[in-house]
């Protein structure tokens, strides 16, 4: 019995694995289809490199914008540890969650601050709270633009703007902030579908909901609109890159398209993806593009490009940042010196002067 549940877990994660990497073939396939390789390559060559590099610099500022609203999430808490501390913490789980098809990163952030003395249960409630936040901008989203990027309009400057859905993030945020209460009482009075199938989905949906909302009244005052404002600005900056992708490749498809094509590369994120994402986010791009007019191998170039601009700063600023902490734990490069640097396995206290010279690195 015990051999058995040991098993289960490692034919799970197996599972994954081949569910992955079947999603990036297939991806693979269905970008590559119909593209003259030649094309391809023309398309490749045909691109602002100084605006893949503004791209790839606003990435680098989500990034960092993300380490400094988890550090504000620990309230008073966060000042303990600098910004430098939670923003290598964040680039390593980054890295883990693109390079391994299985979802590692959430773990190795509960390993890697408990080796920063934070409790576990309060770094948990700090995710939740993450992952609440931007489930609900998700949300905000979709709910005010899906109507537009249905119907793709041949006027680029109509419909979405950027500032526009940044003030949208923010007021329903702290309105969700604010009426946490309310809305949660609402939610328990809103009754259950008479058909047992739909009263089970319901149900689900209530729980996650709960979750979402609970997870919310965590932030009070000043906490709540710096948060709030900041992941407001995740999302615009996140939006940007985007746009600024589609002008390298002289695509002025205004904010509609920046807008679809981020909807969906956030959303393939849910499933499981390939090693760096390689074929998922090309055949998004085809995908999401081809409603605007895109030819497939401009949209496939576009994508080809846009993978390496969203994936390559978290890989090599996550494994610079685990290379730093396998040093100062003074261990041989081996498997489970690895696990260990990266939060997944027991780790040995690190001296006090260890701590504070790498509280200014990566």
């Amino acid at each position: 019995m015990a051999q058995a549940r040991l098993q289960s877990p490692r034919r799970s994660r197996i599972w994954q694995v081949a569910a992955a990497l079947l999603f990036g073939a297939a991806c693979l396939w269905f970008s590559l289809r119909g593209v003259r390789p030649a094309a391809l390559r023309a398309e490749l060559t045909d691109f602002s490199p100084a605006l893949a590099l503004l791209a790839t610099a606003s990435v680098v500022l989500v990034g960092a914008a993300k380490a400094l609203r988890w550090q504000w999430l620990y309230g008073s808490r966060g000042r303990d540890r600098p910004w430098s501390t939670h923003f290598s913490i964040l680039m390593i789980a980054q890295m883990l969650n693109l390079v391994i098809p299985i979802r590692l990163g959430e773990v190795a952030r509960l390993g890697l601050m408990r080796q920063e003395g934070r409790p576990v249960g309060v770094t948990f409630g700090t995710i939740v709270v993450e992952k609440g936040l931007d489930l609900l901008a998700v949300g905000v989203i979709v709910l005010a633009f899906a109507p537009l990027l249905l119907l793709p309009t041949n006027r680029p400057e109509a419909g979405v703007t950027g500032p526009l859905l940044g003030i949208l993030i923010f007021l329903f945020l702290l309105a969700v902030g604010r009426l946490n209460g309310p809305l949660l009482r609402l939610l328990d009075r809103i009754p259950a579908p008479r058909n047992a199938r739909l009263a089970w989905l319901w149900r689900g949906a209530q729980r996650g909901a709960r979750a979402v909302l609970s997870s919310m009244a965590e932030l009070r005052g000043a906490q709540l609109v710096r948060v709030t404002a900041l992941t407001a600005g995740i999302w615009l900056v996140s939006l940007a890159t985007v746009r600024i992708m589609l002008e390298a490749f002289g695509l002025g498809l205004g904010w509609n398209a920046a807008l679809a094509l981020m909807l969906a590369l956030t959303s393939s994120n849910w499933a499981p993806t390939p090693p760096a994402m390689i074929g998922v986010v090309g055949a998004v791009t085809v995908a999401v593009l081809a409603p605007f007019g895109v030819a497939p191998a401009e949209a496939l170039a576009l994508g080809t490009v846009m993978n390496l601009v969203l994936v390559g700063p978290p890989v090599l600023l996550g494994g610079a940042a685990l290379g730093i902490r396998l040093w100062r734990m003074g261990e041989t490069l081996h498997l489970g010196s690895l696990r260990r640097a990266a939060g997944l396995g027991s780790a040995p206290e690190l001296p006090a002067e260890s701590q504070e010279r790498g509280h200014g690195g990566a």
